[in-house]
């Protein structure tokens, strides 16, 4: 027997207990207020969180699995070692979301600020990442593979060990971003500027860049085995 119902789970969340490890599985949550609320490791499979308040919420190690994420608030909240797939986020706000250590699947997000998000050593593939604002994001140690990332805007972020391997990169400005040791191994680049980074240790083997802008960046140890870059600036 499930322990919580809508009702019940809303009245534990606004007297502050935690609901940690609980069946949550296909709740309609939708319009609920749940801000704050201390969810870590439950399972929330093919619950609706339409319109739900998930602001500075703990959802660590839940499972989505299914799950409803439609004008969801996750502003400030803990998605941390999390796995989401085929899901369309770009209605919910997730800015100052914690997310480390976290899978992210055939994932859309076409336009939202993502400012001050900590991704470090998250791994996205197959995502496609449209009209983001990332500035001031922890993007240490991230796996982003067979991904589309256009129009967005990284920038003071720190890339540090990060892997963008085989991933097709628009229009996106990185300004005062740190990228030492990271990888675009068999990544496009076109019209992208990399402006006043740190560029150390980069690989770039068999990268196709058109147009790329790198004025201002430091420039050491980069390697460009059978690169291909037409129109560079620096």
């Amino acid at each position: 027997m499930d322990l919580y119902d809508r009702q019940s789970l809303y009245d534990a969340i606004s007297v502050g207990t935690p609901v940690e490890g609980e069946h949550l599985r296909g709740l309609d949550l939708s319009g609920l207020d749940l801000g704050g609320a201390n969810l870590r490791g439950s399972d929330l499979n093919n619950a609706n969180l339409t319109d739900t308040n998930l602001e500075e919420s703990h959802l660590d190690r839940v499972t989505l699995e299914g799950a409803t994420l439609k004008n969801t608030n996750l502003t400030g909240a803990h998605l941390s070692e999390v796995t989401l797939t085929d899901v369309d986020l770009s209605s919910c706000t997730l800015s100052r979301i914690t997310a480390v250590n976290s899978s992210f699947t055939h994932v859309s997000i076409l336009g939202g600020d993502l400012r001050k998000a900590n991704l470090s050593g998250a791994s996205l593939i197959y995502c496609t990442l449209k009209d983001l604002d990332l500035t001031g994001s922890r993007l240490e140690n991230m796996k982003i593979l067979f991904c589309l990332m256009e129009c967005c805007t990284l920038s003071e972020c720190d890339l540090t060990g990060s892997n963008f391997g085989l991933s097709r990169f628009r229009k996106t400005l990185l300004d005062k971003a740190n990228l030492t040791l990271t990888s675009f191994t068999g990544s496009a680049l076109e019209d992208v500027q990399i402006l006043n980074s740190v560029l150390e240790r980069v690989d770039l083997t068999l990268i196709k860049a058109q147009n790329l802008d790198i004025t201002g960046s430091s420039q050491r140890n980069i390697t460009l085995d059978r690169a291909k870059i037409v129109g560079l600036t620096r």
